[in-house]
């Protein structure tokens, strides 16, 4: 061996070094000592559960770590189960493209539409002018048009264009406050020092954009002049060492909350996210279209929780970043002073006269309306977009809405879904002509262009380019987990294994649930943590003889409540990216968010959900169709379990012997008793 080639130096590296390199290449060694340290399960267990938990585990721990895309992770199964013998490769293969996946299609060529005619831009716009230039309100403003719009596009697409436009009225804020204190600190001291008998917001304290804070020059700690560092203004460069602390808390408040609002909005419609998509695929694979969700059932349910969440977000943010005890102080102190119409000044007329006349100098709403006035007037094309867009809203909420016949009745039961209505709306948009037509009697009168086709409101560049084709690959290989712990028993020895927790209330095991999903969404993505978790907690409920819908929807609304850290989700990294907000910014406001939300959820299942999905009782298409239905009416009921648990303390009957009374009465159950008494 030619010892020249391995220089002396390899021999003497040291532990630290080794860990440095080994750190550098995690990413390498995750991919491949993954599978080596999985292999046991192939080894030493000779089972197709086995198999399938071998091949899910691996996919769980390139999505958690990221080694691979998440699309390029969820491709495995095509590769994994028919090599392990787990499904045949045609069976997976079809798996990803279901109904589901194509209303998730429908929806994103429908957000590549409004996006590409710019209403969404036009709808945000249109709702901040309206909402006033106050913090509070401003922030409500941007919460409200951000969630709605989060609600029917990406929420990746959404923040990234409410963003900018924060961030243009924060900056001309900003200019116009040291443009004030630079030119006309004196003046400015003098005249807000002057009493004014018909405004007293300032010593009552009420805070407000139109009225503009200045100091005395004398006790200010830093010179009121301009340097090189306050022109840096811009995404990444807002906030500056002059900036006020006050300022700086409302840069903050009004970016957090974009992120916020993109992720709670998303939770209200089936296509808002991917893990409500999920849950959608799964319930079908798992029990078939009797159980299915549709967009109509699911809004019911997950719209008012939705709002409940935005409030309370509003309401915490605000006490962050907007000193929400002086406010509402100054509320107080003005309603004891009989000024009672300051504290409505949005209704009464004394307030449309105030604003009307602080309209011609208020920065923020100066540069909201010059934006929306570069927009122009609404075209064609935004009027077509829009009626396309409420023509899928009515037809997927009118499809069958429960307490009627919906317009589905009138086709052969079964044959129409949800992706029907949707892919008609988006052949319609590569049909419908994105300027009015120029011939015959449908010529407008000031159109003298030569007759001839007009361009399409969408054309298949556009959304070949911009549809986010991974969405839909990451959606398929979560229904090919489900199918695959299905048909192979692994679903079934999971939720054997887990009827130990039949001693404890199911609304406790909700909010146990709700918890460990809401931590595990902060380090991996919400499709991937629903695609995990939710054929586990459906075949857990089928186990107790609890609903599934009990356990899986509100696990599935807990996958977006991912507040705390940057990678959580892409509106987090986004808002995180510009600048102006710090890791502990995001955790110490996280925090108490996804304590509020799992809080709503866990209320909303309970109450909401508990009547719209008739929680109450066991579903026939949650049996087990391999045994006879006689038979498997005696599933475990949690409720019946806990009372006879209850008693026996009361009375101190032994408890092991009640437990194995109620088991042992019911011929199913009695292979499952040693499992509790054990």
């Amino acid at each position: 061996m030619n010892m020249a080639r391995f220089p002396l130096e390899c021999a003497s590296v040291t532990c630290r070094e080794v860990l440095s390199i080994s750190w550098r290449f995690r990413s390498t060694l995750i991919l491949v000592l993954t599978p080596l340290l999985l292999s046991p399960l192939l080894i030493y267990v000779d089972d197709t559960a086995a198999k399938c938990a071998y091949a899910i585990l691996i996919m769980a721990v390139y999505w958690v770590t990221e080694v691979l895309p998440l699309a390029v992770t969820a491709l495995l199964p095509m590769v994994l189960f028919p090599i392990l013998g787990v499904v045949d490769s045609k069976r997976v293969c079809s798996i990803y493209l279901k109904d589901t996946n194509m209303v998730c299609v429908s929806g994103l060529i429908l957000a590549t539409a409004v996006e590409k005619w710019n209403l969404h831009r036009r709808i945000a716009l249109r709702v901040l002018l309206s909402v006033g230039s106050k913090p509070e309100w401003l922030m409500f403003g941007f919460m409200v048009s951000t969630a709605f719009l989060s609600m029917w596009m990406s929420n990746t697409a959404t923040t990234a264009m409410m963003v900018p436009i924060a961030h243009a009225v924060v900056v001309e804020l900003l200019e116009k406050k040291r443009e004030l204190n630079k030119g006309s600190a004196g003046d400015e001291l003098l005249r807000t020092n002057k009493p004014d008998p018909d405004d007293s917001e300032n010593k009552n304290g009420f805070t407000n954009l139109e009225e503009i804070e200045l100091k005395d020059p004398k006790k200010q700690d830093r010179p009121l002049r301009e340097t090189d560092e306050e022109k840096k203004i811009g995404a990444l460069g807002i906030l500056t060492d002059t900036t006020s602390e006050k300022d700086t808390k409302f840069v903050k408040g009004i970016t957090i909350c974009i992120a916020y609002a993109a992720n709670i909005g998303g939770t209200a419609t089936l296509t808002g996210t991917g893990s409500n998509l999920v849950i959608s695929g799964q319930i079908d694979s798992m029990y078939g279209r009797e159980a299915s969700i549709d967009f109509g059932s699911w809004f019911v349910y997950a719209f008012p929780g939705m709002l409940t969440c935005l409030f309370f977000a509003w309401i915490w943010l605000q006490f962050v970043y907007l000193d929400l005890r002086r406010t509402i102080r100054g509320w107080f102190i003005q309603c004891a002073n009989g000024h009672i119409q300051r504290c409505c000044s949005c209704k009464c007329p004394c307030g449309s006269r105030r604003r009307a006349a602080h309209k011609a100098e208020d920065p923020v709403s100066g540069v909201i309306r010059k934006q929306y006035k570069q927009l122009g007037p609404m075209t064609w094309a935004e009027k077509a977009v829009l009626g396309n867009f409420v023509l899928l809203v009515l037809l997927w909420l009118a499809r069958d809405p429960k307490f009627a016949p919906g317009w589905v009745s009138a086709f052969i039961p079964g044959y129409v879904s949800d992706a029907t209505a949707g892919v008609f709306v988006c052949v319609l948009l590569f049909c419908f002509p994105s300027r009015p037509p120029n011939f015959g009697c449908l010529r407008f009168r000031t159109d003298d262009s030569v007759a001839g086709p007009r361009q399409a409101l969408l054309d298949w560049h556009t959304v070949n380019t911009k549809l986010p084709w991974n969405v839909v690959i990451l959606l398929g290989g979560g229904f090919a987990l489900a199918d695959a712990c299905k048909v192979s028993g692994l679903s079934e020895w999971l939720g054997t294994q887990l009827v130990v927790l039949a001693v404890i209330p199911p609304a406790a095991i909700v909010f146990i649930i709700t918890v460990i999903i809401a931590i595990f969404t902060e380090i991996t993505s919400n499709v991937s943590t629903a695609s995990i978790f939710l054929p586990i907690l459906g075949q857990l409920g089928t186990t107790l003889g609890v609903h599934p819908f009990y356990f899986m929807v509100p696990a599935a609304v807990a996958c977006s409540f991912a507040f705390m850290l940057p990678v959580a989700t892409p509106p987090n990294a986004i808002v995180f990216a510009y600048g102006t907000l710090s890791i502990a910014d995001m955790a110490s406001a996280g925090a108490m968010m996804n304590i509020i939300c799992i809080l709503v959820v866990n209320l909303s299942i309970n109450t909401i959900g508990w009547w719209h999905f008739d929680l109450g009782t066991f579903p026939d298409w949650a049996l087990d169709t391999g045994i006879p239905s006689a038979t498997t009416a005696a599933s475990i009921n949690c409720t019946e379990y806990l009372r006879a648990f209850l008693n026996s303390t009361s009375t101190d009957i032994n408890a092991e012997n009640m437990t194995s009374q109620y088991f042992l009465a019911n011929p199913v159950n009695a292979t499952l008793a040693y499992d509790i008494l054990s």
